[in-house]
């Protein structure tokens, strides 16, 4: 154990080791409620068009979003990739590891080490990759179906709002109907979307008896 423990604090293994103690600390706060599990969290929006020039800046996040970093969240991303790492040092080093530096060797040890990280975060990140995305609400398809309450003097084929009730505030929605006009204060059945103009179809509701 003496000597485990010794590996771990030596090169080329002290790196890794300082790198994973530091995210064991990290999700320590983060039970203990002192720290945010989003706090580093950030989205790599890359939009790259062949017919639009992408900025290098842009270029340059290419190979991070290959990677899923954005694409997941950051901590466990580096979680995943610290404790990888660390393992690679562990199993590819000598057991018997030494405490002054050699820049050559010790330089090289690490670098593969992190380069079989990468890998090795990059597959097992991979099937996580969209699970953490927020999710769109009041999607147009999803109002399909819906009951709306007019709220213009009218609807007609060019003209018309309406409000939509969720749980939060009403959604206000451009309307439009194709065959009877309906007035403020009636109740329609959303049928359709044009996404081109972003109106939506709707007929009055079917009232009981």
């Amino acid at each position: 154990m003496d000597q485990f423990i010794e590996g771990c604090f030596s090169w080329p293994s002290l790196p890794a080791t300082v790198l994973l103690l530091l995210v064991c600390g990290y999700w320590c706060l983060v039970i203990l409620g002192a720290l945010d599990m989003d706090i580093l969290d950030f989205d790599l929006d890359i939009d790259l068009d062949a017919d639009v020039d992408a900025s290098i800046l842009q270029v340059g996040f290419i190979p991070l979003k290959w990677l899923n970093i954005g694409s997941v969240p950051t901590m466990l991303w580096l979680s995943v990739f610290s404790l990888t790492g660390w393992m690679a040092s562990r199993l590819m080093n000598s057991p018997t590891s030494h405490v002054n530096l050699d820049l050559a060797t010790d330089g090289l040890a690490i670098l593969r080490d992190m380069g079989i990280a990468v890998f090795l975060t990059k597959c097992l990140t991979q099937p996580l990759r969209g699970r953490f995305d927020p999710k769109e609400v009041n999607l147009a398809k999803d109002l399909i179906g819906g009951i709306c309450k007019v709220t213009t003097s009218e609807v007609t084929e060019s003209f018309g709002e309406a409000e939509y009730s969720t749980d939060g505030a009403p959604l206000k929605l451009r309307v439009r109907v194709e065959e009877i006009n309906l007035v403020r204060g009636d109740e329609a059945v959303i049928v359709g979307f044009q996404r081109e103009q972003n109106v939506y179809l709707i007929k009055r509701a079917e009232t009981g008896a």
